[in-house]
Formats: structure tokens, sequence, C-alpha cells
């Protein structure tokens, strides 16, 4: 009788059990630039882990094992971004203005953004547009929010409690989620460093606007 062939087990077929078990690993960053492109394309709301799995070319557990919920597909890559800040902010020239070193900070991180200007533009529209995602990492904010007073109050000499730190905190808060909404809805070209930028020394444009003469104020000549 003659021996068996190399390689070969009786009753089994040449190739099967590259079909067993988990499938091949793929590139997170494709499967969420492509996932994103179809949220971007449908509407976040309107498009299921099943369906996002199906246009992918995956199963819906596989697609769970990259990306645990839909939220996830959106927000992923965020998670170092509050440690980035700190470290920007810790490194701020103390004798910059606290605008003008916020700014320099806030720059520094979405400068380190690794994703294409298009990916990062289709990500925030998707954000700005769907209030049920914002409310799903309410923790990116106020640690951002956070961060920012703690700062201002370090440079002011005031508490993190106190209102002027935590208001002041409140409207660069404000004016950066302004400018990411703005960014990418507008296909000019402008970065996004650029549009943060413009948002926050607009910012101090109005802090520092001087009041207008009391003729101007009443109208009276």
């Amino acid at each position: 009788m003659p021996g068996r062939m190399p390689g070969r087990t009786p009753g089994r077929t040449p190739g099967r059990n590259a079909q067993r078990g988990r499938p091949p690993l793929a590139d997170v960053g494709v499967l969420r630039e492509r996932a994103i492109g179809i949220l971007l394309r449908d509407g976040y709301p309107n498009v299921s882990m099943a369906r996002l799995a199906g246009e992918v070319g995956l199963s819906v557990r596989t697609l769970h094992r990259y990306f645990p919920t839909k939220a996830d597909i959106v927000w992923g890559g965020t998670e170092g971004s509050l440690d980035t800040l700190r470290r920007h902010l810790d490194e701020t020239d103390a004798d910059l203005p606290i605008l003008d070193a916020i700014t320099v900070a806030v720059v520094g991180v979405f400068s380190q953004d690794a994703d294409e200007p298009s990916l990062s533009r289709a990500r925030l529209r998707i954000i700005a547009t769907t209030p049920e995602l914002q409310s799903t990492r309410p923790e990116t904010y106020r640690g951002w929010r956070d961060e920012t007073i703690a700062f201002i109050a370090r440079r002011t000499g005031t508490s993190v409690h106190d209102v002027s730190a935590r208001a002041a905190g409140a409207a660069v808060q404000t004016a950066i989620a302004e400018s990411l909404a703005c960014w990418a809805a507008d296909d000019s070209g402008e970065s996004l460093a650029d549009s943060v930028t413009r948002a926050l020394l607009g910012l101090g444009a109005l802090a520092a606007s001087p009041r207008p003469c009391s003729s101007a104020a009443t109208g009276t000549g």
C-alpha cells in the first residue's frame, strides 16, 4: 500500500483547515474608514451593526470584536487625546497669555491627528449631526473641559471651583466644539488646526473688545 502523501490526512480536503477558527485579523483603520463612510452616507441612526458587517464583509460577531458598539467606530482613536492635551498644557510657555497658551496646546493636539483630513471631517460631521452619538461619550467633553478649567485656575491662582475659571473653561470648550462642527461641514480646505485657532482667537478678541462709549450705548448724541 503506498504511503500517505506529505501533508495529507485521510478523509480531509486540502485547505479546509484554513476556513476553521477565527478569520484573519483585519486592519482596524481600514475597517473604521469604510464603516464611517457608510455611516456618513446613510446616517448614523439608520445603520445597524449587522448591516455594517455585511457591507464590510465580516460577520456581526467579528465586527463586534473590533468595535464593541457602533459608537466605538466613530469615537475610536480619540482615547489618548486627553493625555495629549494635558501634556501640551503643561508644556506651554508660562509667559504666554492664558488664551494663547490654550490655543497652542489645543492646536498641538489636533496637529497630531493621524487620520486623513477627509476621515477626520467625516467622523466629526457624524458626531456634530448625531445628538445620540454625542451623549455616548460625555467623559470626552467633560475631560477636556476639566483640564482647561484646571489650567486656567493654575494660571490665575484661583480654585477649579471658582465660577470665573469654570465659565472661562466652558467658553473655551464651546469654542472648540463649534470650530470642529463648522470645520466638519466646510470643504474650503482650511486645516482643522487653523479652524480651532480662529475660533479661540475670536473668543479672545471678544473678551478684549473695547466697551462702547455711553452715547453709542444709549443712542444719544
